[in-house]
């Protein structure tokens, strides 16, 4: 029991969230509610600039995730359930833009699903979000031309991919990055820089030895 609930933990403490502006769909006929709700969860090759670093996710990064049975919410909330793909009720997919894309089939002897609904269709809820993992070594840390070296985190495989989810607005206002996600970043882009200075120094300390042992 304390090993589960330790990985469990640990899980939720690696899991990033990401949101994107205008991209569901809800298209009915007449007065008649959409059969469909429709989203864009995530874009690839496009470079988001976070406030410490920029982002890109790099196209086929959600590959292997996309058999993974992932969850709809409202607002990432585990009690909202709007579909799901294991029951059929929700879809995740690539489109032909390369992009994150997701459908669901709204219940409407639901009310909440009712309530979802109607918000994204009177415009109230317009953006989406997705909730992941990076897989070990699926990060890759270029030269940004704003933030220098070690600047930019391209995001190369992920590894789980928990939900997508409609949301009120993003955790982190303007940057549609939560506080936590963005520091959990910024250490692991200063561990890969201690890394390259100490890697620069030992390299140093074997030239001057090797220099004074001629």
């Amino acid at each position: 029991m304390g090993t589960t609930i330790s990985r469990k933990t640990e899980m939720e403490n690696k899991t990033e969230r990401r949101a994107f502006v205008g991209t569901i769909e809800a298209r009915a006929e007449g007065d008649q509610m959409p059969k469909e709700i429709r989203g864009i969860a995530a874009v690839v090759d496009e470079t988001t600039d976070l406030g410490m670093f920029e982002e890109r996710i790099a196209p086929g990064a959600f590959t292997d995730a996309l058999g993974d049975d992932v969850r709809v919410l409202g607002n990432h909330d585990p009690n909202i359930v709007l579909g799901r793909t294991a029951s059929g009720t929700a879809n995740i997919y690539l489109n032909d833009a390369g992009q994150l894309a997701y459908s669901f089939a709204p219940d409407y002897e639901n009310p909440t699903h009712v309530s979802w609904v109607r918000s994204i269709m009177r415009g109230d809820i317009t953006q989406s979000s997705f909730a992941f993992t990076v897989a070990q070594g699926g990060t890759e840390w270029r030269s940004s031309e704003k933030y220098g070296p070690n600047g930019l985190r391209v995001i190369k495989k992920i590894d789980r991919l928990f939900d997508v989810s409609p949301v009120t607005y993003p955790a982190y206002e303007g940057t549609a990055v939560s506080a936590r996600d963005l520091q959990a970043a910024q250490d692991e882009r200063e561990t890969l820089d201690a890394d390259k200075h100490q890697a620069a120094s030992d390299m140093l300390k074997l030239a001057l030895a090797r220099y004074k042992n001629y």
